[in-house]
């Protein structure tokens, strides 16, 4: 995907405002690791009352965080350590980058508010003020890149906002503000603020994008900070399976658990069913299998170690899409790496539409556990087949009854798959348990109808 937008002047009398009608670029800065905060604070982050952060929350070289609960942090925390460090680090080097951006338009003494604005970099020498609402277009262009350099202070007055039309996104908005960025009680902003010092949201403020402070703090008040979701357009192409992914002799099991096995009632297994480093393994019979049985023996172990290396593999895969916080039911999805920094919800129809490519390849990265709703579903088109479809679970997976679920869950911890629950791939448990009943698992060649 292209990371930069030609810039237009929408009219002859804003073209003057831009310097001209000469067309300009606007290059959109990678966050590194930093990519997957929501809220980062160089000193202390501070919340007071119902505050929501969706995606991880952390401090460095400060290590306070206050007010967590009552606020409800939808991610994790990093406080002081050796990835807030990482964050902070590669957070200067994208606030480096905003600040060194060539300016093509200058606004210094004027107001946001009122105004619509087209892809471009905006500098402010000093203060940017925004009393009402700021309008980016990106005049149907998903990749345009707005980048507002601010040598001061960002002041949002109360209840004013930031919107986006004809396809902008919140990813590719950037706020480089010198010193520090407030947004008033009520204001809707969109966008990364990357403050050299502190931030703070007042009460009932509503950021889509992120609040990252590299020396200071981050002060929140009944906030609600979220990653937003980046729209990928159907031309994007699949990307390329994680690098070093293969399930190694895992491929084989349909089955394998890391402490035990266990099944109720007369579940169906096809492909082999293994536990390592645990040996017990129960309910078989009632339940049947195709396959070969290993219970702690030294196939089962050569299993897991495979098994491991293909989780840290889909781990470390580049994130594509942000989806934390976000449900997985009523959604069609296209080929790529969908991540949440916590919990990822099924309720409903999850469609996987590979656009004709049959080699396409969808990765699903989830924080800590997966929970699919009763009766569920997991449905694939246009050649999306079930062994390419990959579902990394940070804790636990929990299938209710009666879901029909396409690929292969490899779970750190446990697997739950509850009475009459379908799984066309495999479940696959490092160190818990995977516990069925009267569940049907099997390997599948291609896509599979039901």
């Amino acid at each position: 995907m292209s990371l930069k937008s030609l810039w237009i002047p929408a009219s002859l009398g804003l073209a003057a405002l831009l310097l001209g009608s000469s067309t300009a670029l606007a290059q959109k800065p990678s966050l590194g690791s930093a990519q997957r905060f929501a809220v980062m604070g160089g000193s202390t982050v501070t919340n007071a009352n119902a505050t929501t952060v969706t995606g991880h929350l952390g401090v460095s070289p400060g290590t306070a965080v206050t007010g967590f609960p009552p606020g409800i942090l939808r991610g994790t925390l990093h406080a002081g350590d050796a990835v807030a460090l990482k964050a902070q680090t590669d957070l200067t080097a994208a606030y480096n980058a905003l600040a060194g951006a060539a300016s093509t338009a200058t606004l210094t003494g004027q107001d946001l508010g009122g105004r619509t604005l087209t892809p471009g970099v905006y500098r402010f020498a000093a203060s940017a003020p925004l009393n009402g609402v700021l309008t980016l277009d990106a005049q149907g262009n998903r990749d345009a890149v707005f980048i507002f350099q601010i040598g001061s202070t960002l002041l949002a007055a109360i209840n004013s906002s930031v919107e986006l039309t004809n396809g902008a996104q919140p990813a590719n908005v950037f706020w480089q503000v010198g010193s520090s960025a407030t947004l008033a009680a009520g204001v809707a902003f969109n966008g990364n603020i990357v403050a050299l010092t502190s931030i703070t949201l007042s009460q009932g403020t509503k950021l889509a994008g992120r609040a990252l402070a590299r020396t200071g703090a981050v002060t929140m008040d009944t906030s609600n900070v979220f990653i937003p979701l980046l729209v990928i357009p159907p031309s994007v192409a699949s990307p390329e399976p994680p690098k070093g992914l293969s399930l190694g002799s895992a491929q084989s099991f349909a089955v394998l658990g890391g402490s035990t096995v266990t099944s109720t009632g007369p579940t169906m297994i096809t492909g082999d069913l293994g536990v390592s480093p645990g040996t017990a393994v129960t309910g078989l019979p009632p339940g049947t299998m195709t396959g070969t049985l290993h219970a702690g023996d030294a196939v089962a172990l050569q299993a897991q170690t495979d098994l491991t290396a293909a989780y840290n593999a889909l781990a470390s895969a580049e994130c594509t899409v942000t989806l934390t916080g976000q449900d997985l039911g009523g959604r069609t999805l296209t080929p790529g790496v969908y991540c949440f920094a916590a919990s990822a919800p099924l309720n409903g129809v999850l469609t996987l539409d590979a656009q004709g490519n049959p080699d396409a390849v969808f990765v699903f990265q989830i924080g800590s556990t997966l929970l699919a709703a009763i009766n569920s579903s997991v449905r694939v088109i246009n050649g999306a087949r079930d062994p390419n479809v990959f579902w990394q679970v940070g804790s636990s997976a929990t299938l209710a009854s009666g879901v029909a679920f396409r690929g292969s869950i490899i779970a750190y911890s446990s697997i739950t798959l509850s009475q009459g629950t379908r799984v066309s791939g495999r479940a696959l448990a490092r160190t818990g348990a995977v516990t069925m009943d009267t569940s049907s698992v099997f390997i599948p060649a291609t896509a599979v109808s039901y």
